[in-house]
């Protein structure tokens, strides 16, 4: 929202927020005297030096300290506004905004959405169509209070329903609230048609988005599910449906049943489970992990099918979660039986079996040890060393505390390694993440580039290399730009000095950048140089080997086959 947020709230807020409230959500706190003690959350201690006083925070440890503001801006990354927001909603407040000089934000976009809700939510039970879709809702087991609650409609079939419904708004805000879809010749038409619909909020209660599915015998053009589109207020892979709702039970919003489908949301709703919530067609990701546990939801609990699907999504699921499982999170996974899913169990076997499926889910660790053990044998010297290397990228995002502790006394024992050499091999673990691989490959290293300086000053260098040594980096350069290039024509021409090199280039474009290497002034001898050249061919190599490897291990962290396997091993030796 547009606008400056005035002093005097934030003064007032400030003074009614009692920080112990606040950090007591993320950090176990004992009180000692006038002020509350604890293990601070931004550096890894085991005694503790964090504490809490009326006024805000200080570490002793690490000098880390702030107002209630300032904690959540730092433990959650938010901006300052984004603090204030939290902060207020903890305390049941709106914020109040100054009326900005600039421009101001449209908002229009929610009334729209709010009045397309509405409509759908009128077509619901009105004439045949919706009479249909209100009967198939309830054939499905969902009764007026949830349905209502959930705020479910209807968008009847037909081709502008909707834009004729709402054409006082004007087609153009219809088309930015997602609701309106263009064709390829210009034509408008509804984007959701006989479909039921779900309206999604965000976690202010606002429409940002709809969810439409498909129902009965209706011969709807498209997939079973639909969502509205990306737009400046609706990002599909950031939301979670039924999480606005969940936040409005009377008791205390702290652990999320992660399911597939709105209907999984609503069968649970029914049964009086009203902590579902469900991604929008989309595997659940860092940014969903982010934002529940921004909520201060502590326990997450994925719901995937048993069979290798499933498990290959609690995999992904995995990943995406251990940057943010920091202390007092917890992620857990409940693998349901083939060809069921949450809707069909809790309408078969109700709400007291469903509740103890997701109380004995296995837990992140136990799930991901038992993965990363999976084709390996622990019985031999190399299976052990495989484990090892194998938990090292994840534990490297895994943040302190009880999880990375008891992970790692875990893969210590089973390694048949000391705690301490686990940890070592942590703080030396330096792979690329997997996400920086393509970039880093295709861009010229900074050792890439001083080679390249060195060949040019005194192409002998090439030659203080064993033929071993030259052959490998005469092979990792081959597809490297321009080094690769100038490597290939030094060993093909052995007695080139630097006048000769750069005769080898004339009317090219790589001419002028060697010419102005060239030109630059060395404060190096030729010895020194060639000594420099033959320390960098070497990391250089070892280097390109770590990318090979990563790359390696992350088809191995990916698919975890048995071919992986013996690829990724046979590649380290």
């Amino acid at each position: 929202m547009a606008g400056m947020i005035p002093q005097s709230f934030i003064n007032g807020l400030l003074e009614r927020t009692d920080p112990v409230d606040v950090i007591g959500r993320r950090v176990q706190l004992r009180k000692v005297g006038n002020r509350h003690t604890g293990l601070c959350p931004f550096h890894q201690e085991k005694t503790p030096s964090f504490h809490v006083y009326p006024d805000g925070y200080h570490c002793f440890g690490c000098g880390a300290h702030g107002t209630a503001l300032g904690f959540l801006m730092e433990i959650d990354g938010l901006t300052f506004p984004e603090a204030v927001e939290a902060l207020a909603e903890m305390a049941g407040l709106e914020v109040p905004r100054e009326r900005a000089a600039g421009p101001r934000i449209d908002s229009s976009v929610y009334d729209t959405l709010e009045a397309a809700a509405d409509r759908y939510r009128g077509w619901l039970g009105e004439g045949t169509e919706g009479t249909k879709a209100r009967a198939y809702l309830h054939e499905r087991g969902l009764g007026a209070e949830v349905i209502d609650r959930f705020g479910v409609g209807f968008a009847p079939a037909g081709w502008d329903r909707l834009k004729t419904a709402l054409r006082t708004l004007g087609e153009g805000r219809l088309v930015e609230a997602g609701l309106v879809a263009k064709s390829d010749r210009g034509h408008t038409y509804d984007r959701f048609r006989d479909r039921i619909v779900f309206p999604i909020r965000n976690t202010r209660g606002r429409v940002i988005g709809f969810g439409g599915r498909v129902f009965g015998t209706a011969s709807t053009d498209g997939p079973k599910y639909l969502n509205s589109p990306d737009t400046p207020h609706f990002s599909k892979g950031q939301e979670l449906y039924g999480l606005y709702e969940a936040r409005q039970t009377p008791r205390r919003l702290d652990s999320v049943i992660v399911v597939e489908g709105y209907m999984d949301v609503l069968a649970l709703a029914e049964r009086g489970i009203d902590n579902a919530v469900a991604t929008l067609g989309t595997a659940i990701g860092k940014a969903h992990f982010e934002k529940l546990f921004k909520r201060h939801i502590n326990l997450v609990t994925c719901c995937f099918d048993g069979d290798d699907a499933g498990r290959n999504a609690a995999w992904k699921a995995v990943d995406a979660a251990f940057p943010a499982l920091s202390a007092g999170r917890q992620l857990r996974f409940a693998f349901l039986p083939d060809g069921e899913d949450p809707d069909s169990l809790v309408r078969r076997d109700g709400k007291a079996r469903f509740d103890e499926r997701i109380e004995d889910a296995t837990p992140v660790a136990t799930y991901f040890l038992d993965r990363l053990r999976a084709g390996v044998d622990l019985g031999a010297v190399d299976g052990r060393a495989l484990l090892r290397d194998l938990a090292l990228p994840h534990l490297a995002v895994l943040p302190g505390g009880a999880l990375r502790d008891v992970l790692v006394a875990d893969l210590a024992r089973l390694c048949r390694i000391s705690e301490r050499q686990l940890e070592q091999a942590l703080r030396d673990h330096a792979l690329p993440s997997r996400g920086d691989q393509p970039q880093r490959a295709a861009q010229p290293s900074k050792l890439g580039n001083r080679l390249l300086q060195i060949l040019v000053k005194h192409p002998a260098a090439l030659r203080c290399l064993d033929d071993a040594t030259l052959e490998r980096l005469a092979s990792a350069t081959a597809d490297g730009g321009l080094l690769g290039v100038v490597v290939a024509y030094l060993a093909g021409q052995p007695d080139a000095d630097t006048a000769t090199l750069l005769g080898r280039f004339i009317g090219e474009d790589a001419h002028a950048q060697l010419a102005a290497i060239a030109a630059a002034p060395s404060l190096l001898s030729a010895d020194a140089l060639a000594a420099e050249f033959v320390d960098g061919a070497r990391r250089f190599l070892g280097e390109r080997e770590q990318r090979a490897k990563a790359s390696l291990l992350h088809d191995v962290r990916e698919s975890h086959s048995t071919e992986d396997l013996r690829r990724w091993w046979q590649a380290r030796r």
